[in-house]
């Protein structure tokens, strides 16, 4: 699977563009502001419907137009199909295949597997849980539809839940009978997402441990641990910790525990990573973290997913640029997107003597020429 091309239409800083793709690993160099890492949202927009750099759809229109437009040719299992984004200003998103939209967005992820690694990714480690949980819950929503309905289902009823909490807070009453009846509605939609985490786990730490060891050291010990805020994950135990936590919720107008209280803690030498690693510990962790997402990614959906890769390799020794460039060039079989302000780095780093295709792009104020 694999982007042919790339068309954008008032996409950011892109008037118009359409760039022809390698199959192997695209490298896009240029000065900063000029447009690099819009290229690789683009590509975020087609596989997750939304791109990483915001979440408002309005930001990536140009300034002063009222639209955007995101298209590719995608090759998937040797048959290509017109792939596109398109968002209006005061109409919403469209998700098209082959010219026929997407009913429910939803129903789009996974359909284009891909992992991204990004400059702000070690606030994974030093940031607030929900962007943990995030990171699970999409990997896992990619390769599990029923985890994402299970997911989607429980965030509309826990809304419900505290908008209910919130109600008897104005109205200063309680009514335990109302809020059980969104409890039972609740419970087993948490039970699955929890066992699915779980799950997904104890599949992931593996080749999370095989990558760390390859990049760093063998000698280095790297672990994670998915902490849950209710341990026993049944009905009996989802309800008792709910009924423990209902004092608490009525004075707060919030549910204190669930799924969506649960985190993700990662340890280096059985300490604390965010506490005790350095800037370049925690940068290759969060590289381990992204490489055995797209192995797990790849075993699940069996198929390489498109892996991208945005400025991440400025603050990288020489020999650690190395080694994971010789990992991409060996041990991806995907479709590979990197950004970086050097040239020379790049070039230095994947040689001459490349098993892939390596092509390279000059990004300067919104225009893209091959090098």
């Amino acid at each position: 699977m694999y982007f042919k091309q790339l068309q954008l239409t008032q996409f950011r800083n892109y008037s118009e563009l359409e760039v022809g793709l390698s199959a192997d690993i695209n490298c896009f160099t240029g000065p900063n502001g000029s447009g690099k890492t819009n290229i690789l949202d683009a590509l975020h927009y087609l596989a997750f419907t939304r791109g990483f750099r915001s979440t408002q759809d309005q930001q990536a229109v140009q300034q002063g137009q009222q639209f955007f437009f995101n298209g590719s040719v995608l090759v998937k299992n040797g048959k290509e199909q017109k792939i596109a984004c398109n968002f209006v200003k005061g109409k919403g998103k469209k998700i098209l295949i082959n010219q026929k939209p997407i009913q429910k967005l939803s129903e789009h992820i996974g359909y284009i597997p891909l992992v991204a690694i990004l400059p702000n990714d070690t606030e994974l480690i030093s940031g607030p849980a929900q962007g943990r949980r995030r990171f699970l819950d999409m990997l896992i929503s990619q390769y599990s539809p029923s985890f994402l309905r299970h997911l989607i289902q429980y965030d509309r009823i826990l809304s419900q839940r505290n908008a209910l909490l919130r109600l008897f807070g104005e109205q200063q009453r309680f009514s335990q009978e109302e809020l059980e009846l969104w409890d039972e509605q609740l419970i087993p939609h948490g039970i699955a997402v929890q066992q699915g985490r779980i799950e997904f786990i104890e599949a992931y730490q593996p080749g999370f441990n095989r990558y760390f060891g390859e990049i760093v050291s063998s000698e280095e010990r790297a672990s994670l641990k998915y902490r849950p805020s209710i341990d026993e994950n049944t009905e009996d135990g989802w309800k008792s910790a709910l009924h423990r936590q209902q004092e608490r919720d009525k004075v707060n107008h919030y549910t204190s525990v669930g799924i969506h209280r649960d985190d993700l803690l990662f340890y280096i030498h059985d300490r604390p990573l965010k506490n005790y690693g350095s800037q370049g510990q925690q940068k290759t962790f969060v590289i381990a973290l992204k490489l055995a997402q797209y192995e797990l990614l790849q075993i699940q959906k069996e198929m390489a997913p498109i892996l991208l890769l945005d400025d991440i390799f400025d603050k990288l020794d020489e020999q650690r640029l190395a080694q994971i460039a010789h990992m991409l060039n060996e041990e991806i079989q995907g479709q590979i997107f990197i950004t970086d302000t050097s040239f020379e780095r790049l070039s230095n780093a994947f040689g001459a003597d490349n098993k892939r295709e390596v092509a390279y792009f000059h990004v300067e104020k919104g225009t893209i020429q091959s090098k």
